[in-house]
């Protein structure tokens, strides 16, 4: 049988564990801004190597084979028996195609009992959701080795990647530092009257809240990977709230 699911007087509703890297400081805010009345958010911490950014080629080797401890975040949040998973931490979760993205989403799936989402699921989800655009242009805080493992993702699912832009942050610490009109102009780097959709991959950069004035200025719709993860993890518990503030996705859908 079954175990019930278990809630909590101030989670009525659901409870969601939260897995970001031990350096983020802006998942835990923009999810915890979009939750719902009756949900609450449980985070759990995973340490990642360090990865160069002084050096391209250690850059692009410290992607393909870097692991964080993301079952140890795992086994230290599942005791307070959360309903789904969001994982935010992006780029391990873009690499390959749409068949290893699944198959990672289902060992993770297995391994925690309960809904898990990764982030290139979710905004692939979003995506559809919107009505699948196929031309995007897409947003990170990364340097050229990153973007290009993204881009072959998209490619690989059947997307045209338009256009690609990095910041080029010099480190972890520093994504979460750029600063609204930085984002903005990252955006205007990957607009063109070709692109039909908006996206942004990178957890620990700040675009959340950004994504109305973001949308209403460039005229098209942001998939920004922290709402699209958030925003899957409540509809698959059956929560249909609409999230305010945060976008044509999280808003409409």
């Amino acid at each position: 049988m079954a175990k019930p699911l278990s809630f909590d007087s101030l989670a009525i509703r659901a409870k969601i564990a939260v897995i970001v890297p031990a350096t983020n400081t802006v998942v835990q805010p923009e999810m915890e801004a979009m939750r719902p009345p009756g949900v609450t958010n449980h985070v759990s911490r995973m340490l990642l190597p360090p990865r160069p950014y002084d050096d391209m080629q250690a850059y692009e080797q410290a992607l393909k084979t870097e692991k964080g401890q993301l079952e140890e975040a795992l086994t230290l949040v599942m005791p307070c028996e959360p309903h789904a998973v969001a994982h935010g931490h992006s780029i391990h979760s873009f690499r390959g195609d749409l068949q290893r993205a699944k198959a990672e989403e289902a060992r993770l799936q297995a391994l925690a009992g309960i809904p898990f989402v990764t982030p290139s699921i979710a905004v692939l989800e979003g995506l559809k959701a919107i009505g699948n655009p196929r031309r995007i242009g897409v947003l990170t805080p990364y340097w050229p080795p990153a973007d290009a493992i993204i881009a072959a993702f998209f490619t690989a699912c059947g997307y045209e990647v338009v256009t690609s832009f990095g910041l080029k942050s010099t480190g972890p610490i520093s994504v979460a530092q750029f600063t609204p009109d930085q984002i903005m102009q990252g955006f205007e780097e990957v607009d063109t009257p070709q692109v039909q959709a908006l996206v942004h991959v990178g957890t620990n950069l700040p675009v959340s809240a950004l994504t109305p004035a973001i949308e209403a200025h460039f005229g098209k719709p942001l998939i920004g990977v922290n709402v699209a993860t958030y925003w899957l993890a409540l509809r698959r518990l059956g929560l249909k709230d609409a999230l305010p503030g945060f976008g044509i996705l999280a808003e409409q859908h």
